[in-house]
């Protein structure tokens, strides 16, 4: 008996352990950035309300909201279910 609470002590610490280790941030919410290698112009590329964007570097997609200058601000739902919005340059965006 005392053999078995020992291993059974063992597996417990090893996954445990594992689970600790993982990273915090989950990337699976996200879909993977576009391959497109063509980035389009400023001039080409453009924005209203309402178009679904995505960082050029990934992340989620996301709606512009509105249009001020050189800066698109969009909003999207995090992986926790929260409400999120920022301003982006929108020469790092791309649109969907």
């Amino acid at each position: 008996m005392f053999l078995f609470k020992k291993r059974a002590s063992i597996v417990i610490a090893v996954m445990l352990g594992s689970a600790l280790c993982m990273p915090l941030s989950v990337t699976a919410f996200s879909d993977p950035a576009s391959s497109s290698t063509a980035m389009p112009s400023q001039a080409t590329a453009s924005f209203q309300r309402g178009d679904l964007v995505r960082l050029r570097s990934g992340g989620p997609l996301m709606t512009v909201d509105s249009i001020r200058g050189n800066q698109a601000d969009c909003f999207w739902t995090g992986g926790d279910g929260q409400p999120n919005a920022e301003s982006f340059p929108i020469d790092v965006l791309q649109k969907f």
